[in-house]
């Protein structure tokens, strides 16, 4: 998936940023924004990441700034999960095609929708084929885990920025 992503090749990688708002404002500054622009991560009920083609998304951060939020633009190599990087997601396909896929033996949640995989091996690959071009629904996947029963989650890596999410 990563190779695949960082192998797109497109005149603008684009940019994408870390906004500290409510998601209901994030929207509403983004709909105010000419060019390609999205939300790329809903990560909690008040930070998402914002991305698109370099100019938009240099407004958006503009806008967000002089609305009075928090914004903080990311080092990436392309802006991941928009359309961006769609052209990865066919290779992506063909990868998994060629692999012995099965539904998993427990429940897991699919960024794309933020609920748990369906149990049909061509479904699954359809979400991971599109998740490359679609925002994360991180709230969705905590509601759907949740809702499940959950009730202790653990974040593995070096920082702690789900650990934030999940509290908010």
């Amino acid at each position: 998936r990563g190779r695949e992503m960082t192998r797109v090749s497109v005149a603008d990688k684009g940019r994408m940023a870390a906004v500290f708002a409510p998601i209901e404002q994030i929207q509403r500054i983004l709909a105010t924004i000419d060019g390609y622009v999205v939300i790329a991560n809903i990560n909690s009920d008040h930070q998402a990441v914002v991305g698109g083609a370099s100019e938009a998304v240099g407004n958006a951060v503009a806008a967000f700034q002089a609305a009075g939020f928090n914004v903080a633009e990311l080092s990436v190599s392309h802006a991941f999960h928009t359309s961006i990087v769609a052209p990865a997601s066919g290779p992506l396909r063909e990868v998994l095609d060629r692999l012995h896929i099965q539904s998993p033996r427990v429940p897991v949640v699919t960024n794309v929708t933020g609920e748990f995989y369906p149990p049909a091996v061509p479904e699954m690959i359809d979400l991971l084929g599109r998740q490359i071009a679609s925002p994360v629904q991180f709230v969705q996947g905590l509601r759907t885990l949740y809702n499940a029963g959950a009730r202790v989650f653990v974040e593995v890596g070096p920082k702690k920025a789900l650990h934030g999410f999940v509290e908010d």
